[in-house]
């Protein structure tokens, strides 16, 4: 019988919406809403566009809660270990100990802890993912305008909330 050992990874909402941004326009010339990006005047405009979405095509393109939502019901999973990605970032061995904590946890094995760690180790590598730009956390600080801000909590600051980002919506 397979064993399941479930992760969640997820990462700020901001980054997503500002990393949105650069690999759309800059990064990915085929993506769907390349044109559309290139089009608008600037980056102030295309952050908006990431953040409120385009709910006026016939190609599916929500806001950032609306692209967030599908996932979301897997922090109420017990049986999910919910992984901020800038815990990956910023703490890394902490993080990947837990994730073998987790794993060892469902799957009894007699393993070498070091082994696994190590595999855990060289499986991370940005350079062959075609989204990785910078791998930074807090880019979107460098970005958000206050009409930015404003936009974003009207449309996503229960999310961040939940997600464990804020602990209300003055920031």
């Amino acid at each position: 019988m397979p064993v399941f050992v479930p992760y969640f990874i997820f990462r700020d909402p901001r980054d997503v919406a500002v990393s949105h941004v650069f690999y759309v326009t800059e990064m990915e010339p085929d993506h769907v809403h390349h044109a559309y990006y290139q089009s608008l005047p600037d980056f102030d405009a295309r952050l908006k566009a990431s953040i409120l979405g385009r709910p006026d095509l016939d190609i599916e393109f929500p806001d950032i809660t609306g692209r967030f939502a599908p996932y979301l019901g897997w922090l109420d999973q017990s049986s999910v270990m919910k992984i901020h990605f800038e815990d990956l970032i910023h703490d890394r061995a902490g993080t990947l100990d837990r994730i073998i904590d987790h794993f060892l946890a469902r799957v009894p094995l007699q393993a070498d802890r070091g082994l696994l760690l190590a595999s855990l180790e060289t499986s991370i590598n940005p350079g062959k993912s075609p989204t990785f730009r910078s791998g930074k956390t807090g880019e979107w600080r460098k970005h958000f305008t206050e009409e930015h801000k404003k936009i974003f909590k009207d449309v996503a600051g229960d999310m961040l909330i939940r997600l464990g980002y804020e602990e209300n919506n003055d920031w």
